[in-house]
């Protein structure tokens, strides 16, 4: 089972995160990229993972569309609100894009490559 991990750090956590990257890779030294996604308060997590953009999650998942068309007539929503929460699931990692040259135009098909989404709360 793949899971993709999100995270909650304070924006002190994330800058103390950058210097370290910073100062290692500046003196030339391995560091191990720490790869996920965060987010600096619960709040946050709450107006990114809306249930309008977990559904598509689930959509995509299930039905596997072809085309964000597709996906947007299996949803019942509207091409452009899906397309933009699409974008926006995709440049945090959740939603994988392919593009495909099809005729008589270019489709994008959606793809959700994860079973399970773990959100993690540090204290």
């Amino acid at each position: 089972m793949k899971v993709m991990e999100i995270g909650i750090k304070s924006l002190s956590e994330g800058l103390h995160g950058f210097k370290e990257a910073f100062m290692a890779a500046q003196k030339r030294h391995p560091f191990k990229l720490k790869k996920g996604t965060y987010f600096t308060s619960l709040e946050a997590v709450r107006n990114f993972l809306t249930p309008r953009r977990l559904e598509l999650l689930h959509v995509i998942k299930a039905e596997s569309p072809k085309s964000l068309y597709e996906l947007a007539k299996l949803t019942g929503r509207s091409f452009p609100s899906v397309a933009r929460d699409v974008a926006i699931l995709s440049q945090h990692g959740l939603i994988q894009l392919t593009k495909h040259a099809a005729a008589p135009r270019k489709t994008v098909q959606p793809e959700v490559r994860y079973d399970a989404i773990n959100l993690w709360i540090g204290i």
